[in-house]
């Protein structure tokens, strides 16, 4: 049953952090030149997506630039740390139910 809630966890967040992501680059987008703009989809295959790690950083710094009164890239920071804390709650998950010989 824990895993299961660990993946919810994982899952929403995951979740929550791509629609704060496609949000933040629709903003942005605003401001850019038609042939700078992020690509928000998530087939895409483009050099200019949005879900490329460095674009996420880029897309992060301008948003705050143009933005700063915004909560979103503290929205999106927060759907990290969440994230992060799904896959330490899966190693302690399998390190309790690990069989020690």
């Amino acid at each position: 049953m824990g895993l299961v809630i660990y993946f919810g966890i994982f899952y929403l967040s995951g979740l929550a952090q791509w629609t704060v992501v496609k949000r933040m680059a629709r903003e942005v987008n605003r401001h850019l030149p038609e042939g700078d703009q992020y690509v928000a989809s998530v087939w895409t295959f483009s050099g200019r997506s949005a879900r490329a790690p460095i674009n996420e950083i880029n897309i992060w710094r301008l948003h705050r630039q143009l933005y700063s009164e915004s909560y979103l890239p503290w929205l999106d920071l927060a759907a990290w740390v969440l994230m992060i804390v799904f896959w330490l709650l899966c190693a302690q998950f399998d390190r309790s139910h690990s069989i020690a010989h």
